[in-house]
């Protein structure tokens, strides 16, 4: 069984320059480049994918990514409220941008390694986050509905990604290594949910495992994010 994980198109904090982001009421938004990306997306996943199950993060910028989708497979997308971006404390977005970075999330877990359910007044915490995406690996294994597509945020994606390779032994101390790995707008990653069965094949595991990584679905003009050529984080 295979899910397909879709982060979603470039917000306009993502679009802005010199913070790390923006208020949500104005940041969370498509920019007109993420509009251009979320229909390069669909176009591709209606053209290639074959989905049957649309799932989406509850925020705006991944509805507004979802929609396109939507249109073009002509599959409702349901919101599962848990798969939102990770929460920062409620004054983050008003900080300097310099602030914001030293206030980074991969930041304030790093210097608190030794607990990982740390975190600030109102921000979620590295156990927080990882609780909520293997609630989301399991429900997608329990639910066995193939060909999924999951709209969401590009730490939570990462966030299974690590989850998927190393499990338990994931852990707060690792969190710089996630920045090692892109995390395209409106790139595609696929997992697959693998039964061993007495198969004496390694490669045959019980769990999940990622065969793809942020597969572009815009063109080179218009790639955003970590590891694209506009805006990255």
């Amino acid at each position: 069984m295979r899910a397909f994980l879709l982060r979603h198109a470039e917000s306009r904090s993502n679009a802005a320059t010199g913070v790390v982001s923006l208020p949500e009421e104005e940041g969370d938004r498509l920019s007109e480049r993420g509009q251009r990306q979320a229909e390069a997306a669909a176009a591709v996943i209606a053209d290639r994918l074959a989905i049957s199950r649309i799932v989406c993060s509850p925020m705006g910028r991944a509805r507004e990514t979802a929609e396109p989708i939507a249109r073009a497979t002509g599959i409702e997308p349901e919101t599962w409220d848990w798969i939102h971006e990770l929460r920062e404390p409620p004054d983050y977005a008003r900080l300097s941008g310099e602030e914001q970075q030293r206030q980074r999330w991969s930041n304030r877990m790093r210097e608190h390694a030794d607990d990982p359910h740390h975190s600030p007044g109102g921000g979620e915490s590295f156990a927080d986050i990882a609780e909520r995406v293997e609630r989301t690996f399991e429900r997608l294994a329990a639910d066995g509905v193939d060909r999924t597509l999951l709209v969401g945020h590009g730490i939570f994606l990462r966030f299974g990604f690590f989850l998927t390779v190393l499990g338990k032994s994931f852990g707060p101390a690792d969190i710089d290594w996630m920045w090692r790995i892109g995390s395209l707008n409106c790139g595609i990653s696929t997992f697959e949910h693998v039964r061993n069965e007495g198969s004496p094949n390694p490669a045959d595991i019980d769990g999940w495992r990622c065969v793809s990584w942020m597969a572009p679905t815009a063109g080179p003009e218009d790639a955003t994010g970590t590891g694209g050529g506009g805006p990255g984080n």
